[in-house]
């Protein structure tokens, strides 16, 4: 195939799409990222891999988060430079992922930066305190922050009920 000796190839990759602007990444993702394996990426979310590598901020997504099935998002930034947010609190990952300026935030938006396909968040509007007003879904920061903390894995664990 003979190319176009006007076309000049990228110097660097193009960081654009939804991919980029998403604060979070799936597992898939990371792996792409990092190229590595994705058992490798569900190790470090886990605790760390062979190496002793971690990943401190991961959340479940998933529609049941006690089934066998995760859905887990890690943040971008953390995968890029871990040593950078170690020391970060959960409230400040949190501060980070949702401006606390904005009081609510449009369903679009949640699918965007949760990587959720939209049948998914209904299911989880409940839990996030989302609201429909006029056929579109809103879902307020106080409930997105209350999903991002429950749902974090390196929160505590929850006493078991007593019977």
């Amino acid at each position: 195939m003979m190319q176009n000796p006007a076309i000049k190839p990228a110097a660097a990759p193009v960081r654009s799409g939804k991919f980029y602007r998403a604060p979070l990444a799936t597992a898939d993702g990371v792996a792409l990222l990092i190229e590595q394996p994705i058992r490798t990426v569900y190790d470090r979310a886990d605790g760390g891999d062979q190496s002793g590598v971690g990943y401190q901020w991961v959340w479940n997504v998933a529609a049941n988060p006690a089934g066998k099935i995760r859905n887990l998002r890690f943040w971008r930034v953390e995968i890029g430079d871990p040593k950078a947010v170690a020391r970060m609190s959960l409230d400040e990952v949190i501060a980070e992922i949702l401006p606390p300026g904005r009081r609510e935030f449009p369903a679009g938006t949640v699918c965007q930066f949760l990587q959720l396909r939209a049948p998914t968040l209904a299911l989880l509007r409940g839990e996030l305190d989302g609201e429909i007003r006029r056929n579109s879904g809103f879902f307020p920061r106080a409930g997105l922050v209350k999903f991002f903390t429950a749902r974090w894995l390196g929160a505590p664990a929850k006493p078991e009920a007593t019977r």
